[in-house]
């Protein structure tokens, strides 16, 4: 996901699956990941190589930021498996 771009993005997660972040463009880059499903919301700080697992029927948001940002773009790269 590059900032230039969006920064944020949601999905459906049909079946359980881990959300990884693989990898940001700077170490100031961060990501927080919020999963809904009926009853029960979840919020994580997701850091280049950290994972979550998201359950079943899931919907499944990731806002990128940074800490500082001045007037660059920044990225983070995502895996959902």
């Amino acid at each position: 996901m590059d900032s230039s771009v969006t920064q944020s993005i949601t999905r459906a997660v049909p079946k359980a699956a881990v959300l990884s972040c693989t990898a940001t463009s700077s170490p100031d880059v961060y990501a927080h990941a919020i999963w809904v499903v009926v009853g029960d919301i979840r919020q994580f700080t997701l850091h280049a190589g950290d994972s979550i697992v998201v359950p079943d029927a899931a919907t499944l948001t990731v806002w990128i930021f940074r800490k500082n940002p001045g007037k660059s773009t920044w990225a983070a790269d995502f895996d959902l498996t």
